[in-house]
């Protein structure tokens, strides 16, 4: 079976688009799912993020950066889906980037990070409107927003989440991710929050939001064995 494509992007920065990526990937394949992230970002924080895991315990998902191939990566992409599973690209937050608008060509679930604040909810716009563009051409993409770094006890998060919840074009993600230090501490270890803040609040909230996207995309939560 060809790999399920899901790529993160957003057209600001901040939003958490490769802590998402590599929580979510991470999960998977420490699930037994061959998995593989695509880093699109000339920045390149996820491959640097894999990087910092110690030899002994590498990072569970493989990775390949092809932030040079710009609006040409789902060229790339179709070589490697019979290889994995499930292929994870992280899109740069560039409003002129290819990059996302290539990605979207080839995926099955396009992911759009969105912090509750006006700012976000204003850049988000641009986002949107990219995604169904892409799936105007691609019809089996599914669209899903993100409510990230959400403190939830907050007016303002709430009223945010409340006007996200009302788009009938891009339904809202059952997920919410809170603003937690666990994300911030296990780029320091090249991990997912499992290896960081066991049975804490953030790997609850990214177990519960892997369990979605498998469910989005029709494939079992179940573990897999280790091949």
């Amino acid at each position: 079976m060809a790999a399920k494509v899901v790529t993160f992007f957003n057209q600001k920065g901040g939003c958490g688009k490769t802590t998402m990526t590599i929580q979510i990937a991470g999960t998977i394949a420490q699930r037994g799912f061959r998995t593989l992230v695509v880093d699109m970002d000339s920045q390149s924080t996820a491959t640097r993020w894999a990087s910092q895991a110690q030899d002994e315990d590498p990072f569970p998902a493989a990775m390949m950066n092809l932030a040079a191939m710009g609006g040409k990566v789902h060229r790339e992409i179709k070589n490697h889906l019979e290889n994995y599973d499930f292929i994870f690209i992280d899109c740069p937050p560039a409003v002129d980037s290819p990059a996302p608008s290539s990605a979207m060509l080839i995926s099955d679930l396009a992911i759009i990070p969105i912090v509750p604040a006006p700012a976000d909810m204003w850049a988000s716009v641009a986002a949107k409107k990219l995604a169904l563009t892409a799936q105007a051409t691609n019809e089996q993409l599914q669209i899903r927003m993100l409510p990230n770094m959400v403190q939830k006890n907050t007016n303002l998060a709430r009223d945010t989440l409340d006007v996200l919840a009302e788009d009938v074009e891009i339904p809202l993600m059952k997920t919410w991710i809170g603003s937690r230090s666990a994300f911030r501490e296990c780029q320091l270890f090249g991990s997912t929050v499992h290896k960081v803040a066991k049975s804490s609040p953030a790997v609850k909230e990214v177990d519960k939001l892997t369990d979605e996207v498998l469910e989005i995309l029709g494939v079992a939560t179940a573990k897999r064995s280790k091949k």
